[in-house]
């Protein structure tokens, strides 16, 4: 069976106009790979295991605080907040009314159904309560989190604030990339440009990241994303970002500088140079058919 084929390398040339995709090689495997589906988060030499959907809803969750400009404090708590009430996974069931990341009730206030399952409504209304929360950033994760979930367990959220604090740290870029990894197989669907255009601008705001089509073939395209504030700190973030939500955007690399991940090989060197300044995405744009 062909395998998803990967962007491996890309040479770039300097122009006035910009980069150019001079050369792109896949890397295809026709052998039969058994991948965990699992994403790791490491903080201080601690390694946090997720699944790859929660994984992608850790990153929206630590991103939709980046949004508000909440530090990354916040990010934290939010995380470890929908790690304890969910496991980080979209739920439609809970206890009585409860539902979605943060198994929020529609009878208390946060929202229809509808809304409280949209993923980014839940985390905006998480934020948005925390923030009304006297002194919040001085408290402890626990603490904080129970001022807005108001729950029957509430230290609970503590046993979850230093895997909280790992996946916010690499979401908001204070752990430089790759502080995620993720054991992906073959993508099952394809993605596209205008999706990654929209997730970026629902997790971190409209204008705080711009994307630039910089190649196709007849499997993936490559991306340049690069980042308004020009910070390293951003681009170390969405590349990041980028990993974890690899799976639900069938991403099929990620690379920054000379550091690259690629879906079913995981995070190797990077020996060619690019002479992009961005962060370099693969997205599979075709799913190939079996030999």
């Amino acid at each position: 069976m062909a395998r998803a084929g990967f962007w491996a390398a890309a040479v770039f040339v300097g122009a006035a106009a910009g980069a150019a995709v001079a050369t792109a090689a896949y890397v295809n495997s026709h052998e039969t790979v058994s991948h965990s589906g699992l994403c790791v988060a490491t903080l201080d030499g601690e390694r946090y295991h997720r699944t790859a959907e929660a994984a992608g809803n850790a990153a929206l969750v630590a991103a939709v605080a980046a949004r508000r400009d909440i530090p990354t404090y916040g990010s934290t708590i939010g995380v470890a907040t929908a790690i304890q009430e969910s496991g980080l996974r979209n739920l439609d069931y809970g206890d009585r009314d409860s539902l979605g990341l943060f198994q929020q009730r529609p009878s208390q206030g946060w929202g229809t159904e509808e809304e409280v399952t949209d993923r980014h409504h839940a985390a905006r209304a998480f934020f948005w309560a925390l923030l009304k929360v006297n002194g919040w950033e001085d408290m402890r994760v626990t603490d904080a989190a129970q001022a807005v979930q108001r729950s029957g367990f509430p230290e609970a959220y503590e046993d979850h604030a230093a895997e909280g604090a790992a996946w916010a740290a690499a979401i908001r870029g204070d752990s430089s990339f790759p502080a995620i990894d993720c054991d992906l197989g073959a993508a099952s669907e394809p993605g596209t440009v205008k999706y990654l255009e929209k997730r970026l601008r629902a997790d971190y705001g409209k204008g705080k990241y711009a994307v630039t089509v910089l190649g196709r073939n007849d499997r993936a395209v490559l991306v340049g994303v690069t980042a308004e504030s020009g910070k390293e700190v951003d681009l170390h973030a969405i590349a990041n970002w980028a990993v974890a939500s690899a799976e639900e955007m069938s991403f099929s690399s990620v690379r920054f500088g000379d550091q690259q991940w690629i879906r079913e090989q995981g995070i190797v060197p990077a020996t060619e140079t690019t002479g992009y300044d961005g962060v370099l995405i693969g997205i599979v744009e075709r799913i190939p058919e079996e030999d």
